[in-house]
């Protein structure tokens, strides 16, 4: 049985002290192996740790490439945002501006439209006497020319035509916000119910046989004086 022989190494170290004495120490194999063991493991460990960090390193300037590429698509997206959230801003406040303006032209619209309803108007398309009723509920009696008509003092609606004691005919408007106006006159109504009737529309025509024209304004079913509503010019 043949064993193969182990060579051995052994290290010899000597010195030479100032009175010429010669010191010498000798290592064995040994320790020396054992040291030789450490630095390999040693250097195996700090190359392992080289290409490490090295991975380590290149993996993070990968992630910095990567994030910083994400956050310049973000900063676009924001610039581009930011643009789009702009117009918007411009459209709404030019939409607010446009519907302010549609309110306020409604707002002008119904102002218009409640003020030509109101029956303050003057009920004859011409010139004629005028005197308050003595009794009774308030009414104004008009004399006018031949061939001017009676008419509405304000926008409205025919609610009645019948018949009067006094003057023949009656027609009452009913103007909306509680107001009504009466037209009482012998001549032949030229309007019938329920009919909408504009501003200065033509009720009665004045001729020979009715001159005289009773006019009343109501409001909320009571007589009111006419006088403190109609506009009268010249």
């Amino acid at each position: 049985m043949n064993f193969r022989s182990r060579t051995k190494y052994t290290l010899r170290l000597m010195a030479e002290k100032k009175d010429g004495t010669i010191i010498r120490r000798t290592i064995s194999s040994g320790p020396i192996e054992t040291a030789a063991a450490l630095t390999f493991v040693l250097v195996v460990a700090i190359t392992c740790k080289f290409i490490y960090d090295e991975i380590t390193i290149r993996d993070a300037r990968k992630k910095i490439i990567e994030q910083t590429a994400a956050m310049n698509d973000l900063t676009d997206e924001n610039e581009a945002l930011t643009v789009e959230n702009s117009t918007l801003t411009n459209k709404v406040s030019v939409l607010s501006e446009a519907v302010s303006k549609k309110a306020e032209a409604e707002d002008a619209l119904s102002q218009e439209t409640i003020e030509n309803a109101l029956p303050k108007g003057f009920p004859l398309s011409g010139s004629a006497t005028m005197k308050e009723a003595e009794d009774g509920e308030h009414m104004l009696i008009f004399t006018a020319a031949q061939g001017i008509n009676v008419l509405t003092t304000g926008t409205g609606t025919v609610e009645i035509v019948d018949a009067d004691e006094l003057y023949g005919t009656r027609i009452v408007i009913d103007h909306g916000n509680g107001y009504q106006s009466v037209y009482r006159n012998s001549g032949t109504a030229l309007v019938k119910n329920g009919e909408t009737l504009g501003k200065g529309y033509i009720l009665f025509s004045v001729g020979k046989e009715n001159q005289e024209l009773g006019y009343q304004i109501m409001f909320n079913g009571e007589y009111v004086d006419p006088l403190t509503m109609i506009e009268i010019n010249g």
